[in-house]
């Protein structure tokens, strides 16, 4: 009897919910504090009478503190709840362009992006160079493309992964690496360029055969999927200073090739550096993935320089309307908790019926930070279990899941691996309000199919579409 190899199986931690004690956060903990300390005031000045009176203020911070509202503490939601209701209260939900005004040529005003992006072309490698002078940043975008890689034979497989996690590994090394976005983007219209170099290339006056091609082409399903892999690093760097400006582009020119090499070296087909205008088309195509043809994407820098952003930007709790689009952004709050094949993400990035974005945002942390913060949470597992005994409380095995992966993560950092935050981003757009809803129920059932649980994000939509469907190595916080 033989044995198909298989390849080797990926593991994920669980989302840490750690709290001040027995999973209280600090602020629900001041919030019950607030509350027992009314009804201990109450008590001791007017007795029952006084505590009957201040039941409604003291019940109600209880509540706050206590209750949660789709898995997240009541108190959790009160930040987004305030930041969305300034927001509106300011119009700044809305933003509408205004084409008689345009912008400098070296720079991008996008929504749910703060400030004032500056573009910066690459003397050396021809690549945008973004420069986000609020957090000090230049990010560059390697365009990439698969190597086949669930077609590949187990061993093959196997190092693949291997190779991408010792890319990881050498980005968590270098200290001027701030964040890493990996970017897939599915869009319609992957039958238009076929179709033009057939109208250039084709015979008026061919065989039969030709001409069976040719209706082939002409009947082809204009819904044919495009596919997009796209890498954006954001390096820490001070080219913002005009004085500083050319050794700093000198610098991150260094480190971009340097990052190419790696990419190189893991396996990852790369297509080449998105240039000024590639980029333009690539933002432009992430607000109305239909807006531009095949012509008018290749047409000079001067062309598109109108083409930045959205004309209409409307953004909703729930979804963002962008010119004639609708987008939805989902958070994946939980990964595979067993073991899972390497190419587990196929139903969610390969299956039809939606156009998505998907997003991987990775942020390399020290290994001096990070032992320093799994120490902090071992401290906090031991207090809470040292409590739970205390009040009698059982643990259960969530909480004993957690510490197993705290340790595994140790140890792991102890070898020499390296350690990062990573969070990641889907975005489904679709052309009314109906077909995104659609769209958004057969995303949840392909990420079930990958073993993960998407959270609609609500009353950041502005925000969280930038994060998932630019390029740009955005932050979320």
């Amino acid at each position: 009897m033989t044995t198909t190899p298989t390849a080797t199986a990926v593991r994920f931690g669980r989302l840490e919910r750690r709290g001040v004690i027995l999973g209280l956060t600090a602020g629900q903990v001041g919030l019950v504090a607030s509350a027992l300390l009314v009804v201990v005031g109450a008590e001791y000045t007017t007795g029952m009478a006084g505590l009957v009176v201040s039941s409604p203020l003291w019940l109600c911070l209880a509540a706050v503190g206590l209750a949660s509202v789709r898995g997240r503490p009541l108190v959790a939601w009160l930040p987004v709840m305030g930041e969305w209701s300034v927001r509106r209260l300011l119009r700044g939900h809305v933003e509408i362009a205004r084409p008689l005004q345009q912008p400098p040529t070296a720079s991008l005003t996008l929504p749910g992006i703060v400030g004032r992006l500056t573009v910066i072309k690459s003397p050396a490698t021809g690549a945008a160079v973004v420069f986000d002078p609020r957090s000090g940043t230049a990010t560059v975008v390697l365009a990439v493309q698969g190597c086949g890689f669930i077609f590949e034979d187990p061993a093959t497989q196997d190092a693949l992964v291997s190779d991408w996690g010792r890319l990881l590994a050498g980005l968590c090394q270098q200290g001027d690496v701030a964040r890493v976005q990996i970017l897939h983007r599915r869009s319609v219209g992957g039958t238009s360029r076929v179709r033009k170099w057939w109208a250039e290339n084709g015979l008026v006056d061919a065989p039969w055969a030709a001409r069976v091609v040719a209706e082939l082409i002409a009947d082809a399903d204009t819904a044919t999927e495009r596919h997009e892999w796209f890498i954006a690093v954001a390096l820490r760097t001070s080219i913002g200073s005009k004085p500083s400006r050319a050794a700093g582009l000198g610098s991150v020119d260094q480190q971009a090739t340097a990052i190419a090499s790696a990419v190189t070296a893991a396996g990852i087909g790369l297509r080449g550096w998105v240039t000024p205008t590639r980029l333009r088309r690539v933002l432009r195509c992430a607000y109305d993935p239909t807006a531009l043809p095949d012509e008018v994407r290749e047409a000079g820098e001067d062309a598109l320089r109108t083409f930045i952003g959205p004309m209409g930007f409307a953004e909703t709790w729930d979804s963002v309307c962008t010119d004639n689009v609708h987008h939805a952004v989902y958070w994946i709050s939980e990964w595979p908790r067993s073991d899972a094949h390497p190419g587990f993400l196929q139903p969610l990035l390969l299956a039809s019926g939606a156009q998505r974005s998907f997003s991987l945002l990775v942020e390399p942390i020290s290994a001096a930070t990070a032992l320093r913060d799994i120490r902090r949470a071992k401290v906090e597992h031991t207090a809470d279990a040292t409590q739970r005994a205390r009040i009698g409380r059982i643990e259960d095995e969530s909480t004993r899941a957690e510490a197993a992966d705290l340790i595994r993560r140790e140890q792991d950092l102890v070898a020499g691996h390296g350690d990062f935050r990573f969070a990641g981003l889907v975005a489904v757009t679709a052309h009314s309000h109906e077909e995104l809803e659609e769209a958004c129920r057969a995303t949840e059932t392909a990420a079930a199919q990958s073993m993960c649980d998407l959270r609609r994000l609500v009353g950041q939509q502005g925000l969280a579409h930038a994060a998932a469907t630019l390029p740009l190595a955005r932050s979320l916080l």
